[in-house]
């Protein structure tokens, strides 16, 4: 038995790569994007009110512009406390990454590819060596975490937590983001080969077909590809389950290894080479995530033949 979407027909046991099949898959991308936004305008908020991102000068040529003082409706007139809000943030981060990683367990467990002990281990050890390698420094450099730059423990700190309260917090947070990151990478590689099939059952020819199909654009024209206008003009939403979240999550283990360098006094803090190490390892991960996508999908069409 085979499912069709438009001119791709796609093995019935893959059919789980469609967003009305998969009430699992729908879960975790409606709860996870709802927390990653809610965290990204909490953050936000707090860089705009601090200024660290939209500067005095700016708001003035915004209001010099338009002749409304955006700053002033945003902060003073609107029912806003962005320090409130991110302290409220900072103690809802467990329970995120605790509904997360239920929704996500289950979506895991729906992969059913074998698992290469090597690759899954490394990718384990890249991952939890980088968090743990942070997390000892910075307390082995600063035990009442004085110089702790991540935003959520400084507004536990500054909000005046006891030192074991906020200890606590990292404590659950930071165990529940790790076991997050492996269970991205256990997923991807439980399912690529779901996601090899769905390229391979479009036949790709070109380089371009290739990336339709691997972006879950396979049955789409180049344009509603590009610029979908409805919404069965857009791709796949499974495929960038993991075109986006492997890289993120390896781009961020590699930040965690520089960031214990600099502890370390090993290389000297420096806010663009911080996100050049970030985009390195997005930008490395996806080129091999691509790579690998690539070569499964030859050897199954070949396997075809």
């Amino acid at each position: 038995m085979q499912t069709t979407c438009s001119r791709v027909t796609i093995p019935a046991e893959d059919a789980i790569v469609y967003w009305q099949n998969n009430a699992t898959l729908r879960r975790f991308l409606i709860v996870s994007s709802l927390c990653l936004g809610w965290i990204g305008c909490d953050l936000l908020l707090l860089a705009m009110t601090e200024g660290r991102l939209v500067g005095h000068g700016l708001w003035n040529t915004l209001e010099s512009a338009v002749g409304i003082d955006a700053r002033r409706i945003l902060f003073d007139y609107l029912p806003i406390n962005a320090l409130r809000l991110h302290l409220y943030t900072a103690y809802s981060l467990p329970a995120f990454g605790f509904l997360t990683l239920v929704l996500l367990d289950r979506l895991v467990c729906q992969g059913e590819t074998g698992l290469p002990q090597l690759v899954t281990w490394c990718g384990f050890a890249f991952i939890v060596g980088g968090a743990m390698l942070d997390i000892s420094v910075t307390v082995g450099n600063s035990p009442d975490l004085a110089l702790e730059g991540n935003p959520y423990v400084r507004v536990l700190l500054d909000s005046e937590h006891s030192l074991m309260f906020v200890y606590a917090h990292a404590l659950i947070t930071q165990s529940l983001y790790i076991t997050l990151f492996c269970g991205v990478w256990l997923g991807f590689l439980k399912h690529r080969r779901t996601i090899a099939n769905t390229i391979a059952a479009s036949g790709p020819t070109t380089v371009l077909q290739f990336f339709k199909a691997a972006t879950g654009g396979a049955h789409l024209t180049v344009r509603q590809w590009l610029l979908p206008v409805r919404w069965s003009e857009f791709a796949l939403m499974y495929h960038y389950i993991w075109l986006i979240a492997i890289p993120v999550v390896f781009g961020i283990s590699l930040f965690r290894w520089y960031a214990a360098l600099e502890w370390m006094g090993i290389v000297e803090p420096d806010a663009r080479t911080r996100i050049g190490i970030v985009l390195h390892g997005v930008c490395s991960t996806l080129a091999i995530y691509f790579v690998v996508m690539w070569r499964m999908t030859r050897r199954l069409q070949t396997e075809k033949f």
